[in-house]
């Protein structure tokens, strides 16, 4: 590596990426299946109960998590091996303390978000995510410090099979919601043995907080930030449950699974991004032509993979998931405009964390939660469930303000790496929602009209990206090879 920035730094995090966008598609096809699987063999009110008990689980995990592996990734001028071990018996003490209360509250939880009494042992079983999801923090932290993705790719990978695999099983055998249930903690299980198989670090309880002092101003921001997401996230499992019932809070559930696959090229992006852009920290330039490489690579997944949903969404959902989950197409096609505009925002938040301004997240999050909460309280009681979607569409809007706050630290352009995917995506959108109207009518068609729709993109894109653009992915592959 030659420097912060040098050419070693970029072909490690092209690596990484790769790696990571390897072990994501193979965890998105699999979680395609494994939904298709699901969706069949159980009913929305299924989806709906087991997003209410993730809810409320979730709560616990992000309360128990202090942020402070983050901070350890951000801080490129700490040594771990000072902070780690107090940072661990933290994060696993408040997770136990969380676990227990939550056992101890379950009745109350189950009585406030509407549960039958059958939902409390599934919902004491599932409280055990979150000691379990603690426990992953020392080894994720040494990993990401260093680059080093195939151990996490590995226990992704795991940790996507064991789910859908012992969902599936446990759903053919009747168990309901216990599927998700049992899915979830054995795959958290599995992921966990790799991690710690993967790394020479071994707990040592022990607490000074001197060694903490450096990193909790930014954890307490960064962990607070993720709380208020869960706030916001709790429109759909108490406000959209209380006004449209657990079954369409099921469609709603299932409809956010659907649509936000693409997603995840986001999220292993943001994995990457954050601590190699935390190295450049202190070189604006480069920082910014780093930032807008990520924002076209991402681009070129998810703009195609979301506005073909939108434009496809009936026959897709008639065809492959069945006619059960037809009310829920509307919801999808305002979801799939909010993760486009949320996705975009995504990585350029993942910016301002490698800043280091967890402050201004931390704003944007209380901005985008009270605006989230504020409509859906006018949407819901007038569309329905769709009103939810709608609502999160309205707020990607926003996306603009994440994008002011970044420029005014970096020199980051947004329009010029974003234009070309998002040109080539929405003529490949239109012609895949044609064939929708006027000739797809089973399985097969669908999926011809999907290929056509494809290849106009990739044709598209290479024709509208220029000589320019076509060798920087040339260079990059090179990079990538040679590192």
């Amino acid at each position: 590596m030659t420097g912060a920035g040098g050419p070693g730094l970029r072909a490690r995090t092209l690596r990484s990426f790769l790696l990571l966008g390897a072990q994501r598609v193979l965890g998105l096809a699999v979680t395609a299946i494994g939904g298709i699987v699901l969706a069949r063999l159980l009913a929305p009110e299924a989806f709906g109960v087991y997003a209410i008990i993730s809810f409320a689980v979730g709560l616990g995990v992000a309360f128990s998590d202090l942020g402070l592996g983050a901070a350890l990734v951000q801080r490129r001028d700490l040594d771990p091996a000072l902070t780690l071990g107090a940072a661990f018996s933290a994060n696993l003490a408040v997770a136990l303390l969380l676990a227990t209360l939550f056992a101890a509250l379950v009745p109350q939880i189950g009585h406030r978000f509407g549960l039958a009494p059958d939902a409390a042992a599934p919902l004491r079983a599932l409280v055990l995510l979150i000691p379990l999801s603690a426990l992953r923090m020392p080894a994720t932290v040494l990993l990401e410090r260093h680059l080093a993705y195939l151990p996490l790719t590995i226990a992704e990978t795991l940790d996507t099979l064991v789910f859908n695999v012992v969902a599936g099983a446990a759903a053919f055998a009747g168990a309901g919601v216990w599927s998700f249930v049992l899915g979830g903690l054995a795959a958290r299980a599995a992921g966990l043995g790799v991690l710690w198989f993967a790394t020479p670090w071994r707990p040592s309880f022990r607490w000074r907080w001197r060694d903490l002092r450096p990193v909790v101003a930014f954890g307490v921001l960064f962990q607070g930030s993720a709380i208020i997401t869960t706030v916001r996230d709790a429109v759909l499992p108490t406000f959209v449950a209380a006004r449209s019932g657990v079954a369409a809070v099921g469609l709603l559930n299932w409809a956010s699974s659907v649509t936000f696959l693409p997603l995840q090229v986001v999220s292993l992006a943001g994995k990457v991004l954050f601590p190699a852009l935390s190295r450049l920290q202190h070189e604006p330039r480069q920082f910014a032509e780093a930032l807008e490489r990520a924002l076209n690579r991402v681009a070129v997944i998810l703009y195609p993979a979301l506005l073909l949903l939108l434009a496809g969404a009936e026959p897709i959902v008639r065809l492959v998931y069945g006619d059960p989950w037809l009310p829920a197409v509307p919801a999808i096609r305002f979801l799939a405009v909010s993760a486009l505009l949320g996705g975009t925002s995504t990585v350029l938040v993942h910016g301002l964390w490698a800043l280091g301004r967890a402050d201004i997240v931390f704003r944007l999050n209380l901005m985008w939660t009270a605006l989230l909460w504020g409509l859906a309280w006018v949407l819901v009681p007038a569309l329905g469930f769709v009103g939810f979607a709608v609502a999160s569409a309205c707020l990607g809007l926003t996306a603009p303000v994440t994008f002011v706050a970044l420029r005014r630290l970096v020199p980051v352009r947004v329009l010029v790496p974003l234009r070309v995917p998002l040109a080539a995506a929405a003529a490949s959108a239109l012609l895949f929602g044609g064939l929708a109207r006027i000739w797809v009518h089973d399985l097969p068609s669908l999926v011809l009209a999907g290929c056509a729709a494809g290849a106009l993109y990739v044709g598209l894109a290479w024709m509208l990206g220029g000589a320019g653009w076509r060798a920087e992915l040339l260079v990059d592959w090179r990079a990538v090879w040679q590192a």
